[in-house]
């Protein structure tokens, strides 16, 4: 079954069980994990001090 024949299935429910389906994705949304994120520049910075910090390291798990 593919994502279309399940919007068909829901398009096609009585509007009370429509309200249920819509109930149940805003619930899965408000349950998923939070994605954390960070600014590129902040994120290059703090990759710029570990390979700073763990460059004797670095260069061993490049080889």
């Amino acid at each position: 079954m593919t994502a279309v024949d399940v919007i068909d299935q829901i398009k096609a429910l009585p509007l009370p069980e429509r309200a249920k389906v819509v109930t149940f994705v805003h619930e899965l949304e408000a349950s998923a994990p939070q994605v954390r994120t960070m600014e590129p520049r902040a994120f290059e910075q703090a990759v710029e001090r570990v390979f700073d910090r763990h460059d004797e390291l670095m260069r061993k798990l490049s080889q």
